[in-house]
């Protein structure tokens, strides 16, 4: 077993197929399925199930490709430690965030970043809190910034910028002229949420919690994956929505949108820049977390 039919395994389980493993690669399909049949020699288990439309992970492939991913994330934290000493030279980070770091966070941070250290290539894996996590507790990032912390302890959490998520609708909606709703005003009314395990919706249903208010009485008339998503629902004349304030700068200031106060209630959430507990980080982390945590001290 080598580090090559590692990687080769896991190109092709991402790709969903030899054919397009091998492509991604630079090798012949024939070449790549004699490395992923001597890896299933080695281990003495079908790893991968060839179908009609391409591959499937078994069992024991699920649990193999868990470890061939961490022990591949270690040599490229060995290659980015020795880089370290070169001056960071040619050196790879990946990271990943929620909706609002992603898109109105770390862009802001790219210009310094490429001027002081033009070595590094970022790569940034997108989705919600949850997922980021998954992703950081798997090895598949170094690096996260999000919305909500978990309980996992194996996880460390430096504090960034607060947000608010305000009440937010269209100026044809008609709380547009309202100077302040209550919360059941708020219950009489569709509403659209994030997804569930995202930072915002998390922070918004522990928010009416604490007020008293149950969420089960809201009228959920859609669940969005993103936070673009409601934005452009909510600029089609569609329900009202809790946004990040940081979000909708430039359409409140177009008058697009309106923020609508909602009478004794606020919803406050902290960004995290989150690591794993007892990994020693890579020259390229230090560098990028130290400028996360410059720019958006809390």
């Amino acid at each position: 077993m080598n580090l090559r039919q590692l990687e080769l395994f896991v190109a092709v389980v991402e790709a969903g197929s030899f054919s397009r493993g091998a492509e991604i690669s630079l090798l012949t399909q024939s070449t790549v399925s004699q490395h992923i049949a001597a890896l299933e020699n080695e281990v003495e288990l079908r790893l991968l199930d060839r179908t009609g439309h391409g591959v499937l992970l078994t069992h024991a492939g699920e649990l193999f490709l868990q470890h061939a991913r961490q022990v591949l994330t270690e040599c490229d934290i060995l290659r980015q430690a020795m880089a370290g000493f070169r001056g960071l030279q040619h050196v790879y980070l990946s990271v990943g965030a929620s909706n609002i770091p992603a898109n109105y966070l770390i862009p802001t941070i790219l210009p310094r970043l490429s001027a002081e250290h033009p070595g590094i290539a970022l790569t940034m894996q997108t989705g919600d809190s949850r997922a980021m996590l998954d992703r950081l507790l798997a090895d598949e990032v170094e690096l996260v910034v999000v919305g909500s912390r978990s309980d996992d302890r194996g996880i460390d959490y430096l504090p960034l910028i607060g947000d608010l998520l305000v009440l937010t609708v269209s100026s044809r909606h008609p709380w547009s002229r309202r100077t302040a709703i209550t919360l059941d005003d708020l219950a009489e009314s569709p509403i659209i949420v994030r997804e569930s395990g995202s930072g915002s919706d998390q922070a918004l249903q522990q928010a009416l919690r604490q007020t008293g208010f149950d969420p089960a009485r809201l009228q959920i008339a859609v669940r969005l994956g993103s936070n673009e998503a409601v934005r452009q629902a909510l600029l089609n004349g569609f329900g009202a929505a809790f946004l990040s304030e940081i979000s909708i700068q430039q359409e409140l200031k177009r008058g697009e949108l309106v923020k609508v106060p909602v009478v004794g209630f606020a919803v406050k959430r902290q960004f995290w820049l989150a690591r794993r507990c007892r990994r020693t980080a890579s020259p390229a982390a230090v560098v990028f977390a130290a400028l996360m945590q410059e720019s958006f001290a809390p």
